[in-house]
């Protein structure tokens, strides 16, 4: 977002909620922004605006295309370029986010047994 000159204040609000992302919690996007997209080259090209919901996540992936992106291209292949390392880097440090959300909510869940553990014993 901030390689693209985009601030907070640039998105709209959306009630978008992703599951899957992080194993077995669900995240909600900061803010959903509408871009305009150009795919082909300089010789044959087209260009339509593409809503993206933008999420807090470090991820190896910048960009998500679902079927409605899809469809207004009619796109069967999407070829994109980057670098192989740093998408590495970005899925190996997604993991240990993942794996810390997902310990803090289990500590979060075993804490919530604890107390209803207490109160029956103490009733």
């Amino acid at each position: 977002m901030t390689k693209l000159g985009l601030e907070a204040k640039d998105l709209e609000p959306t009630r978008t909620i992703f599951h899957g992302i992080v194993p077995s919690l669900s995240c909600s996007p900061i803010g959903r922004i509408r871009l305009d997209v150009l795919f082909g080259d300089s010789s044959h090209f087209r260009r339509e605006p593409i809503c993206f919901e933008v999420v807090d996540l470090s991820s190896a992936y910048h960009a998500l295309l679902g079927r409605p992106a899809l469809a207004k291209f009619m796109a069967g292949l999407i070829s994109v370029t980057g670098d192989y390392r740093r998408s590495l880097d970005c899925a190996r440090d997604g993991a240990k986010l993942a794996e810390s959300l997902v310990i803090a909510e289990e500590r979060r869940q075993l804490d919530q047994i604890v107390v209803l553990a207490q109160e029956a014993s103490a009733a």
